[in-house]
């Protein structure tokens, strides 16, 4: 008679750690995802703070004739003796210096023009005002402040659910590879889960939990979605991926753990990089026998401290046309319920039955600003 582990007690059991186990040990997005602490609702939320606004634009000119009146998309943050600069749409440096001479309304302020030896500028509507500083006079009093008030994100839990089963028949016959014994099957439907779990972590889409839905959690493209994201399209390049790592450090990213994450095909036209030109990155040895290579990190161009580099990672499920700059320090995995395991044998049936249940959602942060995606790409 054949030799069957089917050991599992009816009562509900934690099979988390597995999860853990069989999450961590596959090549896939998921697998890079810390887990975080426990959700407490359906609905999860987490605050985002933001820096003090420190720059805007200028929509129009008073009537004053002199330009001291200036129209701006928001004054936030800016007061009476605050320095101001300008460039241009562009990014060019204007060269005049103005103050601050008073704040009439959320979106109209007064200067007075040239300060210092900055010399005055034709400014017009298209360009951008930076707050250059705060200065202030020795023996004042502490100034008013400005605050900000943190925005909340959310996401919702998702169920995961699968059931493993076997008649009592298959219980008893011997197959070859352990398929007829229920810790086989159980490991099966489990494999199934972290597929699925993986895939909400890309694709999902934020939908709430109502009578008609049961309700899934957003993922990656869900929340970079109306952030920096690059269209250029055509072939991936060098020049992608730096306007990528910008794009971040312009919104005020720094340099962190950030990941490269593409499907196979961009993978190896990231790997060409290596042999493009006259000066490849990497020189084969002479009398060597092997040749070939990859690439597994993109140093940036953006000079810092600890350099804007991403480790590159191949994720089969992701889109062929896409490529994505994930911090992953901003990546969490939020657990309302941890995955557990029940018996789902119904009374007198002529089989035997194990449920594995989990919720949990995906916390990401900043998702408009401290990521970035290009899509398009030719595949």
């Amino acid at each position: 008679m054949a030799n069957n582990s089917y050991d599992f007690n009816l009562e509900k059991r934690s099979v988390q750690e597995a999860f853990d186990i069989l999450v961590t040990s596959r090549p896939t997005l998921l697998s890079l995802i810390r887990r975080g602490s426990n959700a407490t609702q359906v609905k999860e939320e987490w605050l985002e703070d933001t820096l003090s606004p420190v720059s805007t634009n200028i929509t129009s000119f008073g009537t004053d004739g002199d330009g001291t009146v200036i129209n701006v998309a928001s004054s936030a943050g800016i007061a009476a003796g605050d320095l101001l600069r300008f460039t241009s749409a562009t990014g060019a440096d204007r060269g005049e210096i103005v103050k601050v001479a008073s704040v009439g309304s959320s979106t109209q302020v007064t200067v007075t023009r040239d300060y210092g030896a900055s010399v005055g500028v034709t400014l017009v509507s298209t360009d951008l005002v930076y707050l250059h500083s705060k200065p202030k006079n020795e023996g004042t009093e502490a100034s008013a402040g400005n605050i900000t008030q943190p925005t909340t994100n959310y996401n919702y839990t998702e169920i995961f659910d699968r059931t493993a089963k076997l008649s009592r028949t298959a219980l008893q016959v011997g197959q070859y590879g352990g398929a007829n014994t229920m810790a086989y099957q159980m490991n099966k439907e489990m494999l199934n889960i972290t597929y699925e779990m993986n895939n909400a972590v890309i694709y999902g889409e934020r939908v709430a939990r109502s009578s008609s839905e049961a309700g899934t959690m957003g993922g990656t493209i869900a929340f970079l979605r109306g952030g920096n994201i690059d269209t250029t399209g055509g072939a991936i390049s060098a020049t992608i991926i730096n306007n990528m790592f910008k794009s971040i450090f312009d919104d005020g990213g720094t340099a962190s753990n950030f990941v490269l994450l593409c499907n196979t095909n961009q993978a190896q036209r990231i790997s060409a990089f290596n042999t493009a030109g006259t000066n490849p990155i990497v020189n084969i040895p002479f009398g060597t026998t092997e040749t070939g290579g990859y690439i597994s990190q993109f140093i940036g161009n953006l000079p810092s401290v600890n350099g804007f580099n991403a480790k590159i990672v191949v994720e089969p499920s992701f889109p062929r046309d896409k490529v994505a700059l994930l911090d992953l320090n901003l990546f969490e995995l939020a657990y309302l319920q941890p995955f557990t395991t029940q018996d789902a044998t119904q009374m007198g049936a002529d089989y035997v039955a194990q449920r594995i249940l989990g919720e949990l959602t995906l916390r990401i942060k900043n998702g408009t600003k401290a990521h970035a995606m290009a899509t398009g790409l030719t595949i």
